[in-house]
């Protein structure tokens, strides 16, 4: 398809598409984890957009190497700590491997693979620890791990080294971010509707912390 070949051809076209689609599936990934965790929305809506984003996750890895790695680091680093870990998720990975199997046409970059896959495991324990530990309240050094892990940094640090020493182009860590971006907006949408939700009044019905008084 001539349209396509332009779009993927031109890029400044091809930085804008990935950093789009990468922050619509930072917001897909959260939204659906929300609704099994948080009952943002239905369980069986987020097993519907579970399939979309397989297939637009597996998509983007086709279309270079230096985005079938930063989105199979993604994988690696929830799968090795066990975070895939509703049905949605797991149609989710099926699919994306399925995907690839039959139609997809990708290569990695097998470094940065490997780098970016264990900063990825480094920063989910982390993110458990420092909510098991509740670091915030330690201190000013505490705030500062908090804040580290809370919002994953080792791998965005990870991912810019490798577009800065030349692995891959800078907008891919730009995409990067931009998914991390869409990850966060739905967290804290999730957060203020879960806030709202505490007291909400129904006609005669009142609702404390989700619980009918």
């Amino acid at each position: 398809m001539e349209w396509f070949d332009f779009i993927f051809s031109a890029p400044e076209i091809f930085a804008f598409y990935l950093i789009v689609s990468y922050f619509f599936l930072g917001a897909l990934i959260k939204f659906i984890d929300d609704c099994f965790d948080e009952a943002l929305a239905s369980k069986s809506v987020a097993t519907i957009l579970s399939v979309i984003v397989a297939g637009l996750w597996a998509f983007d890895m086709t279309l270079s190497a230096a985005s079938a790695t930063i989105l199979a680091a993604i994988v690696i680093g929830v799968l090795v700590k066990g975070k895939v870990d509703n049905i949605a998720f797991q149609i989710g990975v099926i699919g994306v491997g399925t995907i690839l199997f039959f139609f997809g046409f990708f290569q990695f970059l097998w470094f940065p693979l490997i780098i970016i896959s264990l900063a990825g495991v480094i920063d989910e324990v982390g993110n458990d620890f420092v909510d098991e530990k509740n670091m915030y309240t330690r201190g000013f050094f505490g705030k500062l791990v908090h804040l580290f892990f809370e919002y994953r940094m080792l791998m965005k640090i990870v991912v810019f080294l490798f577009a800065f020493f030349g692995f891959f182009e800078l907008f891919y860590f730009l995409a990067f971010l931009f998914w991390d971006l869409g990850y966060i907006v739905v967290t804290k949408l999730s957060e203020h509707i879960r806030n709202s939700r505490k007291f909400s009044y129904t006609g005669n019905n009142h609702y404390i912390n989700g619980v009918r008084k």
